[in-house]
């Protein structure tokens, strides 16, 4: 009997199909070993918590590049074929690293980086659909409003903080909602913030990514400073209950001291003076754009003839 030929349509080797299988192969051992190990994730786990806080303690320059290279990891990492557990969590790390990023970029005065990294922030947030990360990437949208001159805006993008409805961000969303309301002139609207800040206990304790924990030292220093604003009565004793509570060289005793040349600068000139200068010198070694920013304002509203510390939106200062 003559051997019968197959079709070379019946051929799997016509049919592409071992090469398909040798993809298949590749692409399996490709998911096998897409996520990073255990140790990675406790690692980027940690650098996020220290990033935490020393992000308003540490100098933009000193963080920046570590900061950029945990995000370009990740970034890297979330290109790969991970497991939906790995790359839901490295999602979370993308978008904290990419606050970060934004608060620094707002604290080297480059804002139009400022607001790529608040809207990358957001997108990741919208992935997640996680509270914390909402909240978190709202008060960035709030804080590159405020320094960019855009209050209502800021306002807005703090009340949308608040409805994330996450406990850790109560303080930071208050805070910044009732700077922007009294730095529009809505008195009753910053303090609506206050009282929604003081009728919500600071959450301490707790180890949470993105901004430092919300004590009741910075709490002091923000009623000081929106009461002070306002130019309502009892600033002044607000401001010096802060100073008593900070400590000596810090960007809150610089907060606080601010607070109170403003409460002092109408009847007490002389002392107002004084207290910029002593923040000028905090300045110097702890940079701050949003005080520098202060103390600019309160040099213009008493009328001195030059401005004591950097102009905000220079390259150099940090927020």
């Amino acid at each position: 009997m003559s051997r019968v030929e197959l079709p070379d349509s019946t051929r799997p080797e016509r049919l592409g199909l071992p090469a398909a299988a040798r993809a298949a192969a590749m692409l399996s051992r490709e998911i096998a070993y897409a996520d990073p190990d255990p140790l990675t994730m406790a690692e980027l786990d940690d650098r996020l918590h220290r990033f935490a806080t020393t992000l308003l303690t540490t100098p933009h320059t000193a963080l920046l590049r570590p900061v950029i290279a945990d995000w370009r990891r990740v970034q890297a990492a979330l290109g790969r074929r991970l497991s939906p557990a790995t790359h839901r969590e490295l999602t979370a790390v993308a978008g904290f690293l990419s606050f970060y990023l934004g608060v620094l970029a707002v604290e080297a005065g480059d804002d139009p980086s400022a607001r790529r990294f608040a809207t990358l922030t957001d997108q990741f947030a919208t992935q997640l659909d996680d509270p914390l990360l909402t909240g978190t990437a709202a008060t960035l949208d709030s804080l590159v409003a405020f320094v960019t001159g855009r209050y209502d805006a800021a306002r807005g993008a703090a009340r949308r903080a608040a409805a994330a409805g996450h406990p850790y961000l109560h303080g930071w969303a208050a805070t910044f909602e009732a700077g922007a309301a009294a730095t529009l002139g809505d008195n009753d609207g910053a303090l609506a913030a206050l009282t929604r800040l003081s009728e919500t206990p600071c959450v301490q304790g707790l180890r949470h990514p993105g901004w430092p924990a919300f004590d009741e030292v910075r709490e002091a220093c923000v009623v000081a400073d929106v009461v002070s604003r306002m130019g309502g009565e009892g600033a002044a004793s607000l401001s010096r209950v802060a100073v008593d509570l900070t400590s000596s060289g810090t960007l809150e005793r610089g907060w606080a001291l601010a607070a109170l040349a403003g409460a002092l600068a109408p009847d007490d000139p002389p002392a107002a003076s004084r207290l910029l200068g002593e923040i000028v010198g905090i300045l110097d070694v702890h940079p701050s754009r949003l005080l520098s920013s202060r103390v600019n304002d309160l040099v213009r509203t008493a009328g001195y003839p030059r401005p004591l510390a950097p102009q905000p939106g220079q390259a150099g200062t940090t927020a």
